[in-house]
C-alpha cells in the first residue's frame, strides 16, 4: 500500500487522493478501479474533478479495517501504476 493512503482508525477508513495530468488518464484510472473493486468484491467511495480522484474505503467489517480493505487499497495502487505506465510509453 502506497504512502498516499491515510488510515483513520476511529472511523475505520482508508483515504487517498490521486492527481492526474489529464482527464483521459483519470477516466482510465476510474475504469481500472472499477475492475479491481469487482474482483475484490468491495467498493470504494469515489469523488473526482477534472484532474483528481479522492478515494475513501470504509471498513468492510464492523470490527474495523481488515485484509479486504487493504487488498482493495493495494489494487487501487496497482491501477494507478497501470495507467501511469501506459501513459509514459
Amino acid at each position: 500500500m502506497s504512502p498516499k493512503w491515510k488510515q483513520r482508525d476511529k472511523a475505520g477508513t482508508l483515504e487517498a487522493r490521486y492527481e492526474f495530468a489529464s482527464f483521459d488518464v483519470l477516466r482510465e484510472f476510474l475504469d481500472e478501479v472499477a475492475e479491481v473493486a469487482e474482483t475484490v468484491g468491495h467498493h470504494p467511495n469515489l469523488s473526482f474533478g477534472r484532474e483528481h480522484v479522492s478515494v475513501i474505503i470504509y471498513a468492510h467489517e464492523q470490527s474495523g479495517l481488515s485484509d479486504i480493505d487493504f487488498a482493495l487499497a493495494q489494487g487501487i495502487d496497482g491501477a494507478l501504476l497501470k495507467v501511469t505506465q501506459e501513459t509514459a510509453e
